[in-house]
């Protein structure tokens, strides 16, 4: 700062003379900009948690307090609030709040991620499962990560610091955009992809979780997973399916997850061929249905309706789309089949509840 003055100082009497002092200003903003990127780049203090109870708030903030007071006493009272304080600290970086879910139920929560998709599975033991993360349309540009940024926080909220397992539907920017910083911030132990068209995102969400230690499991029709008490069926894709030079809706894995008598359908962004062929070869019922493609008229059948009659449906989809999502069409179609629509545009994040013999509405975060 005082060569910052004393070059400005010195640029009204004569530029020669301010050179030096300016020289001396530049190579202190370098340094000191350099160090901010080094540093940062580094992430050494840079640990993302879940948010604690209040119990952990209270005594961290009382930890806080009592450094404050001590730090002008005797030694030993500065070392005791220090130590407090350090304390204090550990616990919130390294012990994990308890998860904010409920035990013997599985949870389906659609994410309000605007015009894309987010799904958390809570299983009846507590293991979860996000299935996609959001992400802006077509892969545009924007300062919004929807994954640091709308995701992870709601997850953290919930207590929830690590994650069991995530998949991705299909290789759509409205989906996968936000899984990069979900991988970085919670660290699942595996990631779940289907079909692999030509698609520089998913190559790189791919070696970002090699680097991560995050094993890549790759998941067909007809695969069966048991996780937490609840089965997971996969109905799409078939190995044989073949791929275009891009990604595409009819990429989607669609998964039927049951526990008990009751089932969630999750379609991802799946349109008529797969939902005819699933509602042809699966028959599947489901008391709850992820409604496929933001309720585009290029998904949601007579077929796959007739086939999986449910009692809920709910919709991702962004608020004054530019789409006109959910389609009239589609919504006429849900309401003569006698199901009650939610939609994250109009009522936010929205929880479902399977106790293996019904399905419950909830808020999103009624603990």
């Amino acid at each position: 700062m005082p060569a910052a003055l004393l070059a400005v100082a010195l640029g009204y009497i004569s530029p020669v003379l301010a050179k030096l002092p300016t020289l001396l200003t530049t190579v202190a903003l370098q340094a000191i900009t350099g160090t901010v990127h080094t540093l940062g780049g580094l992430r050494l203090a840079d640990l993302r948690v879940a948010t604690p109870s209040l119990v952990i708030i209270a005594a961290s903030s009382a930890a806080l307090v009592l450094a404050m007071i001590f730090v002008r006493r005797r030694v030993l009272l500065v070392f005791t609030g220090l130590m407090a304080l350090l304390m204090a600290s550990l616990t919130l970086a390294f012990l994990p709040p308890h998860p904010k879910t409920r035990a013997g139920l599985l949870e389906v929560t659609s994410i309000d991620v605007g015009e894309g998709d987010s799904i958390l599975l809570v299983m009846p033991q507590g293991p979860t499962l996000l299935i996609d993360a959001g992400g802006p349309i077509w892969g545009a540009g924007s300062q919004l990560d929807f994954g640091e940024d709308v995701v992870a926080p709601y997850l953290w909220t919930r207590g929830i610091s690590r994650l069991d397992a995530v998949a991705i539907s299909h290789g759509h920017s409205d989906h996968i955009g936000g899984m990069p910083a979900v991988l970085k911030d919670f660290r699942p132990k595996e990631l779940w992809i289907g079909l692999l068209p030509p698609s520089r995102a998913l190559d790189n969400l791919i070696a970002e979780a090699h680097t991560l230690g995050i094993k890549v499991v790759r998941h067909w029709e007809g695969d069966k997973i048991e996780l937490g008490g609840a089965r997971i069926n996969v109905l799409f894709p078939p190995q044989d399916q073949p791929t275009a030079t891009e990604p595409r809706n009819n990429d989607s894995m669609v998964l039927h997850v049951t526990y008990g008598a009751t089932s969630v359908l999750l379609e991802g962004d799946a349109e008529k061929a797969v939902e005819r062929r699933i509602a042809a070869l699966y028959h599947p019922h489901a008391d709850l249905l992820k409604v496929g493609h933001h309720g585009s008229s290029t998904s949601t059948t007579p077929e796959i309706l007739n086939s999986v009659r449910p009692t809920f449906a709910v919709i991702s989809v962004g608020y004054r789309n530019s789409f006109g999502l959910p389609k009239p069409a589609v919504l006429q179609r849900l309401q003569a089949s006698g199901v009650r629509v939610y939609r994250t545009d109009q009522d936010g994040a929205v929880t479902f509840y399977l106790d293996g013999h019904s399905v419950t509405l909830a808020p999103p975060a009624p603990f």
